[in-house]
């Protein structure tokens, strides 16, 4: 596989990490095992799923998405789909940010939080077993040069 998607590879199996304490935190949130330091815990890991790193991570990935898009490969629809899901992200962010110190029941807060979860894994799934496997095929050398000149 390419150097490239290696990367956007290694950054997907350090969200997974970043996820399973978020799943950990939520869960003693639900039976109100935890405390404030927790919820803090909480939030300032999924606010690291939306820092800088993350929108380098997309758009790194619309970097290839796009030479993609300029081939002659037939494009699976999640590929089309995944800009659309990098702009829904920013979105979720948002409203997750705003969560933090709402006055909302637990369980209001920790269903957004799954369901956020839920998306944002069916995301890496679609990324991992048909975009990265469709660029890895279809892109060439010239255009791997031109995406690592832009990469950040």
């Amino acid at each position: 596989m390419n150097e490239l998607l290696n990367e956007l590879h290694t950054y997907h199996h350090e969200v997974a990490l970043k996820i399973t304490e978020i799943k950990g935190l939520l869960g003693k949130i639900r039976h109100e095992s935890a405390g404030a330091d927790d919820r803090k815990q909480l939030f300032q890991v999924l606010e690291a799923l939306h820092g800088e790193a993350e929108r380098h991570h997309h758009e790194n990935e619309e970097l290839i998405r796009q030479a993609l898009l300029e081939t002659e490969a037939p494009i699976h629809q999640r590929v089309k789909d995944i800009e659309r899901d990098h702009l829904a992200f920013g979105r979720i962010a948002g409203q997750l940010k705003m969560l933090e110190d709402s006055t909302q029941e637990i369980k209001v807060i920790a269903d957004a939080i799954d369901d956020f979860i839920k998306k944002y894994y069916d995301h890496m799934e679609s990324e991992e077993n048909i975009f990265f496997p469709m660029a890895d095929k279809s892109l060439s050398d010239t255009q791997w040069q031109e995406i690592k000149r832009q990469w950040h």
